[in-house]
Protein backbone atom coordinates (compact mmCIF):
# COMPACT_ATOMS: atom_id res chain seq x y z
CA UNK A 1 0.00 0.00 0.00
CA UNK A 2 0.61 3.74 -0.60
CA UNK A 3 2.26 5.03 3.03
CA UNK A 4 1.06 8.78 2.02
CA UNK A 5 0.36 9.03 5.60
CA UNK A 6 2.54 9.51 8.86
CA UNK A 7 1.82 7.58 12.06
CA UNK A 8 2.96 9.29 15.26
CA UNK A 9 4.13 6.39 17.46
CA UNK A 10 4.19 8.16 21.29
CA UNK A 11 6.21 6.05 23.77
CA UNK A 12 6.30 7.41 27.17
CA UNK A 13 9.76 6.27 28.66
CA UNK A 14 10.75 5.49 32.22
CA UNK A 15 13.60 3.21 33.93
CA UNK A 16 12.98 0.90 31.28
CA UNK A 17 16.14 0.41 29.89
CA UNK A 18 16.57 -3.46 30.23
CA UNK A 19 13.06 -3.71 27.92
CA UNK A 20 13.41 -0.43 25.96
CA UNK A 21 15.50 -2.05 23.22
CA UNK A 22 12.99 -4.27 22.27
CA UNK A 23 9.92 -2.00 22.35
CA UNK A 24 11.99 -0.14 19.99
CA UNK A 25 13.43 -2.49 17.65
CA UNK A 26 10.20 -3.88 16.87
CA UNK A 27 8.79 -0.60 15.70
CA UNK A 28 11.59 0.36 13.30
CA UNK A 29 10.79 -3.33 12.32
CA UNK A 30 7.34 -2.56 10.65
CA UNK A 31 6.73 -2.69 6.82
CA UNK A 32 5.11 0.95 7.07
CA UNK A 33 7.56 2.94 7.36
CA UNK A 34 6.36 6.26 6.88
CA UNK A 35 6.60 6.46 10.85
CA UNK A 36 7.54 9.27 13.59
CA UNK A 37 8.52 7.55 16.70
CA UNK A 38 8.43 9.80 19.39
CA UNK A 39 10.50 8.54 22.97
CA UNK A 40 9.65 10.73 26.12
CA UNK A 41 12.03 10.28 28.45
CA UNK A 42 10.08 11.03 31.71
CA UNK A 43 13.07 11.80 33.91
CA UNK A 44 14.87 8.29 34.04
CA UNK A 45 17.34 7.03 36.57
CA UNK A 46 18.86 4.35 34.92
CA UNK A 47 19.95 4.27 31.67
CA UNK A 48 17.01 4.40 29.26
CA UNK A 49 17.64 8.18 28.32
CA UNK A 50 21.19 6.90 26.71
CA UNK A 51 19.31 3.71 24.95
CA UNK A 52 16.83 6.50 23.71
CA UNK A 53 19.45 9.30 22.25
CA UNK A 54 21.70 6.47 20.86
CA UNK A 55 18.12 4.86 18.91
CA UNK A 56 17.61 8.48 17.53
CA UNK A 57 21.33 8.49 16.50
CA UNK A 58 20.72 5.49 14.07
CA UNK A 59 17.17 6.52 12.68
CA UNK A 60 16.05 9.82 12.03
CA UNK A 61 12.58 8.92 12.28
CA UNK A 62 13.15 9.24 15.87
CA UNK A 63 12.68 12.21 18.29
CA UNK A 64 13.24 12.02 21.92
CA UNK A 65 12.47 14.26 24.38
CA UNK A 66 13.69 14.52 27.91
CA UNK A 67 11.58 16.02 30.51
CA UNK A 68 11.39 15.80 34.21
CA UNK A 69 9.60 13.10 35.64
CA UNK A 70 5.58 13.75 35.61
CA UNK A 71 3.85 10.16 34.42
CA UNK A 72 3.30 8.83 32.05
CA UNK A 73 -0.29 10.91 31.32
CA UNK A 74 2.26 14.19 31.14
CA UNK A 75 4.76 12.33 28.67
CA UNK A 76 1.78 11.08 26.31
CA UNK A 77 0.09 14.64 26.45
CA UNK A 78 3.98 16.07 25.86
CA UNK A 79 3.96 14.23 22.55
CA UNK A 80 0.36 14.60 21.83
CA UNK A 81 1.23 18.29 21.66
CA UNK A 82 4.39 17.84 19.57
CA UNK A 83 3.07 14.80 17.49
CA UNK A 84 3.24 15.77 13.38
CA UNK A 85 1.46 12.43 11.97
CA UNK A 86 -2.07 12.93 10.93
CA UNK A 87 -2.43 9.50 12.76
CA UNK A 88 -1.42 8.59 16.37
CA UNK A 89 -0.79 5.40 18.84
CA UNK A 90 0.97 4.66 21.64
CA UNK A 91 3.18 2.19 22.50
CA UNK A 92 4.73 1.27 26.42
CA UNK A 93 8.09 0.97 26.96
CA UNK A 94 8.14 -2.17 28.20
CA UNK A 95 5.51 -3.93 25.64
CA UNK A 96 6.56 -4.74 22.06
CA UNK A 97 4.85 -5.35 18.71
CA UNK A 98 3.88 -8.92 17.91
CA UNK A 99 3.52 -8.52 13.72
CA UNK A 100 5.70 -6.16 11.95
CA UNK A 101 2.88 -5.68 9.31
CA UNK A 102 0.25 -4.09 12.44
CA UNK A 103 0.70 -0.61 11.10
CA UNK A 104 0.51 -1.57 7.73
CA UNK A 105 -2.98 -3.82 7.99
CA UNK A 106 -4.62 -0.91 10.48
CA UNK A 107 -3.77 2.01 7.77
CA UNK A 108 -4.88 -0.26 5.25
CA UNK A 109 -8.67 -0.69 7.55
CA UNK A 110 -8.74 2.86 8.50
CA UNK A 111 -8.69 3.98 4.95
CA UNK A 112 -10.84 1.29 3.52
CA UNK A 113 -13.79 1.94 6.12
CA UNK A 114 -12.66 5.74 6.42
CA UNK A 115 -13.08 5.72 10.17
CA UNK A 116 -10.68 7.75 12.57
CA UNK A 117 -10.22 4.50 15.22
CA UNK A 118 -8.96 0.72 14.20
CA UNK A 119 -8.77 -1.25 17.38
CA UNK A 120 -6.71 -4.81 17.63
CA UNK A 121 -5.70 -7.26 19.92
CA UNK A 122 -2.94 -8.40 22.17
CA UNK A 123 -0.99 -11.01 23.65
CA UNK A 124 -0.42 -10.80 27.73
CA UNK A 125 3.03 -12.03 28.45
CA UNK A 126 4.07 -13.10 32.22
CA UNK A 127 6.91 -11.61 33.33
CA UNK A 128 7.80 -14.21 36.10
CA UNK A 129 7.52 -17.23 33.80
CA UNK A 130 8.01 -15.88 30.33
CA UNK A 131 4.39 -17.68 29.12
CA UNK A 132 1.97 -15.82 26.35
CA UNK A 133 -1.55 -16.33 26.11
CA UNK A 134 -4.10 -14.23 23.90
CA UNK A 135 -5.39 -11.73 25.71
CA UNK A 136 -8.23 -9.08 24.40
CA UNK A 137 -9.29 -9.61 21.17
CA UNK A 138 -11.98 -8.94 18.76
CA UNK A 139 -13.38 -11.79 17.38
CA UNK A 140 -13.82 -10.50 14.05
CA UNK A 141 -12.84 -7.62 12.14
CA UNK A 142 -16.01 -5.29 11.65
CA UNK A 143 -16.84 -1.96 11.56
CA UNK A 144 -18.97 -0.55 14.30
CA UNK A 145 -20.78 2.23 15.97
CA UNK A 146 -19.07 3.94 18.81
CA UNK A 147 -21.47 3.04 20.84
CA UNK A 148 -22.11 -0.55 20.16
CA UNK A 149 -17.58 -0.97 20.75
CA UNK A 150 -18.68 0.76 24.59
CA UNK A 151 -20.98 -1.90 24.87
CA UNK A 152 -18.26 -4.62 24.54
CA UNK A 153 -15.40 -1.78 25.76
CA UNK A 154 -17.37 -2.04 29.34
CA UNK A 155 -17.22 -5.41 29.75
CA UNK A 156 -13.61 -6.62 28.30
CA UNK A 157 -15.38 -8.26 25.18
CA UNK A 158 -12.44 -8.32 22.73
CA UNK A 159 -11.24 -4.84 23.66
CA UNK A 160 -10.95 -2.80 26.70
CA UNK A 161 -9.46 1.08 27.84
CA UNK A 162 -5.87 0.48 26.82
CA UNK A 163 -4.95 2.70 24.72
CA UNK A 164 -2.20 0.87 23.25
CA UNK A 165 -3.38 -1.65 20.47
CA UNK A 166 -5.28 1.14 18.91
CA UNK A 167 -4.78 3.35 15.73
CA UNK A 168 -6.37 7.08 15.99
CA UNK A 169 -6.81 9.67 13.78
CA UNK A 170 -5.41 12.91 15.64
CA UNK A 171 -8.37 14.81 15.12
CA UNK A 172 -9.65 12.63 18.31
CA UNK A 173 -7.78 13.91 20.38
CA UNK A 174 -8.35 17.44 19.45
CA UNK A 175 -10.63 18.30 22.82
CA UNK A 176 -9.00 15.34 24.71
CA UNK A 177 -5.93 14.78 26.91
CA UNK A 178 -5.02 12.15 29.44
CA UNK A 179 -5.44 12.94 33.21
CA UNK A 180 -1.99 13.72 35.01
CA UNK A 181 -1.74 13.18 38.41
CA UNK A 182 -3.62 9.84 38.47
CA UNK A 183 -2.86 6.06 37.40
CA UNK A 184 -5.71 4.28 35.96
CA UNK A 185 -5.45 7.10 33.47
CA UNK A 186 -6.37 5.12 30.52
CA UNK A 187 -10.25 4.77 31.58
CA UNK A 188 -10.86 8.35 31.80
CA UNK A 189 -9.99 8.85 28.29
CA UNK A 190 -10.67 5.66 25.67
CA UNK A 191 -14.14 5.62 26.06
CA UNK A 192 -14.20 9.26 24.82
CA UNK A 193 -11.78 8.82 21.81
CA UNK A 194 -14.05 6.19 21.00
CA UNK A 195 -17.02 8.59 20.98
CA UNK A 196 -14.89 10.98 18.80
CA UNK A 197 -14.37 8.74 16.33
CA UNK A 198 -18.34 8.08 15.87
CA UNK A 199 -17.43 5.09 13.53
CA UNK A 200 -14.85 2.60 14.38
CA UNK A 201 -13.29 -0.84 13.19
CA UNK A 202 -12.04 -3.64 15.46
CA UNK A 203 -9.98 -6.01 14.13
CA UNK A 204 -9.11 -9.55 15.10
CA UNK A 205 -5.47 -8.82 14.69
CA UNK A 206 -3.32 -9.92 17.92
CA UNK A 207 -0.93 -7.02 17.22
CA UNK A 208 0.75 -5.82 20.71
CA UNK A 209 2.53 -8.04 23.24
CA UNK A 210 1.52 -6.66 26.91
CA UNK A 211 4.23 -7.22 29.28
CA UNK A 212 2.59 -7.75 32.82
CA UNK A 213 6.39 -7.03 34.82
CA UNK A 214 7.45 -9.86 37.31
CA UNK A 215 5.88 -9.48 40.82
CA UNK A 216 8.00 -10.43 44.03
CA UNK A 217 5.00 -10.41 46.87
CA UNK A 218 2.20 -12.13 47.21
CA UNK A 219 0.50 -8.84 49.19
CA UNK A 220 -0.93 -5.65 46.91
CA UNK A 221 0.41 -2.48 46.41
CA UNK A 222 -2.08 -0.14 48.46
CA UNK A 223 -1.70 3.71 48.23
CA UNK A 224 -4.18 6.50 47.39
CA UNK A 225 -3.60 5.53 43.52
CA UNK A 226 -5.35 2.42 44.19
CA UNK A 227 -8.62 4.49 44.16
CA UNK A 228 -8.37 6.49 41.03
CA UNK A 229 -9.90 3.44 39.55
CA UNK A 230 -13.04 3.50 41.28
CA UNK A 231 -13.08 7.20 40.73
CA UNK A 232 -13.36 6.94 37.39
CA UNK A 233 -15.68 4.32 37.27
CA UNK A 234 -18.37 5.77 39.42
CA UNK A 235 -17.37 9.26 36.85
CA UNK A 236 -17.80 7.22 33.39
CA UNK A 237 -20.65 5.40 35.02
CA UNK A 238 -22.97 8.81 36.14
CA UNK A 239 -21.78 10.44 33.06
CA UNK A 240 -22.65 7.10 30.22
CA UNK A 241 -26.03 5.72 32.39
CA UNK A 242 -27.05 9.36 31.29
CA UNK A 243 -26.07 9.97 27.94
CA UNK A 244 -26.54 6.62 26.29
CA UNK A 245 -29.19 5.08 28.79
CA UNK A 246 -28.89 1.33 26.27
CA UNK A 247 -25.38 0.92 28.01
CA UNK A 248 -26.65 1.56 31.82
CA UNK A 249 -25.71 -2.67 32.50
CA UNK A 250 -22.53 -2.50 30.81
CA UNK A 251 -21.35 0.66 32.27
CA UNK A 252 -22.44 -0.78 36.10
CA UNK A 253 -20.73 -3.60 34.93
CA UNK A 254 -17.44 -2.18 34.82
CA UNK A 255 -18.33 0.44 37.96
CA UNK A 256 -18.71 -2.72 40.07
CA UNK A 257 -15.24 -4.03 38.60
CA UNK A 258 -13.79 -0.57 39.20
CA UNK A 259 -14.90 -0.68 43.09
CA UNK A 260 -14.02 -4.70 43.51
CA UNK A 261 -10.50 -3.61 42.58
CA UNK A 262 -10.22 -0.96 45.00
CA UNK A 263 -11.73 -3.56 48.55
CA UNK A 264 -9.28 -6.29 47.14
CA UNK A 265 -6.60 -4.30 46.40
CA UNK A 266 -6.54 -3.85 50.59
CA UNK A 267 -7.96 -6.88 51.46
CA UNK A 268 -4.52 -8.42 50.26
CA UNK A 269 -2.44 -5.53 51.39
CA UNK A 270 0.09 -6.01 54.27
CA UNK A 271 -1.69 -5.65 57.88
CA UNK A 272 -0.42 -2.22 58.49
CA UNK A 273 -2.06 -1.00 54.85
CA UNK A 274 -5.26 -2.49 55.49
CA UNK A 275 -5.13 -0.45 58.81
CA UNK A 276 -3.60 2.68 56.93
CA UNK A 277 -6.51 2.66 53.84
CA UNK A 278 -9.40 1.08 56.06
CA UNK A 279 -11.36 4.20 55.83
CA UNK A 280 -11.11 4.27 52.04
CA UNK A 281 -12.22 -0.01 52.21
CA UNK A 282 -14.85 1.17 54.67
CA UNK A 283 -15.93 3.91 51.96
CA UNK A 284 -15.68 1.41 48.93
CA UNK A 285 -17.85 -1.19 50.57
CA UNK A 286 -20.52 1.46 51.30
CA UNK A 287 -20.47 2.23 47.23
CA UNK A 288 -21.00 -1.59 46.55
CA UNK A 289 -23.78 -1.82 49.62
CA UNK A 290 -25.11 0.85 47.37
CA UNK A 291 -25.25 -1.58 43.92
CA UNK A 292 -26.59 -4.72 45.66
CA UNK A 293 -29.52 -5.03 43.76
CA UNK A 294 -27.14 -5.32 40.57
CA UNK A 295 -24.53 -7.53 42.58
CA UNK A 296 -27.74 -9.59 43.05
CA UNK A 297 -29.68 -10.00 39.62
CA UNK A 298 -27.84 -7.73 37.67
CA UNK A 299 -26.19 -9.12 34.00
CA UNK A 300 -22.57 -9.92 33.20
CA UNK A 301 -21.88 -10.92 36.72
CA UNK A 302 -20.86 -14.66 37.04
CA UNK A 303 -21.79 -16.61 40.23
CA UNK A 304 -18.17 -16.54 41.55
CA UNK A 305 -17.67 -12.52 41.24
CA UNK A 306 -21.55 -12.02 42.28
CA UNK A 307 -20.59 -13.93 45.93
CA UNK A 308 -17.18 -12.50 46.17
CA UNK A 309 -18.66 -8.86 45.59
CA UNK A 310 -21.64 -9.23 47.67
CA UNK A 311 -18.94 -10.57 50.64
CA UNK A 312 -16.68 -7.33 49.87
CA UNK A 313 -20.23 -5.25 50.34
CA UNK A 314 -20.81 -6.91 54.04
CA UNK A 315 -17.75 -6.77 55.44
CA UNK A 316 -17.17 -10.77 55.61
CA UNK A 317 -14.54 -10.73 52.36
CA UNK A 318 -11.58 -11.35 55.27
CA UNK A 319 -13.35 -14.58 55.92
CA UNK A 320 -13.55 -15.74 52.14
CA UNK A 321 -10.26 -14.59 51.18
CA UNK A 322 -8.69 -17.70 50.62
CA UNK A 323 -11.22 -18.53 48.29
CA UNK A 324 -11.18 -15.55 46.05
CA UNK A 325 -7.95 -15.06 45.84
CA UNK A 326 -7.90 -13.16 42.17
CA UNK A 327 -9.28 -10.79 40.12
CA UNK A 328 -12.06 -11.20 37.34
Amino acid sequence: MEQNYLISIIVPVYNTGALLPRCIQSIQAQTYKNLEILLIDDGSRDDSGAICDAFAAEDPRIRVIHKENGGQSSARNLALDLAKGEYITCVDSDDWLEDETAYEKMMELMLQYQVKLVCGGRYDIDGDTGQRSLGLCPAKTEVMTAEQMLKKLFVWDGCDSAPCDKLYHRSVFDNLRFPVGKTSEDVAIVYKLVEAAGTVVMTDLPYYNYYHRPNSTTTASVSQRTFYMEEFGREIYADVSKRYPSLEKEVHYFLIYTIIYSVQTVALSSPEDQKKFAPQAKQSRAHLRQHTGFLLTGPYLNFRTRVRALCMAYGIYGVMRKIFTRDR
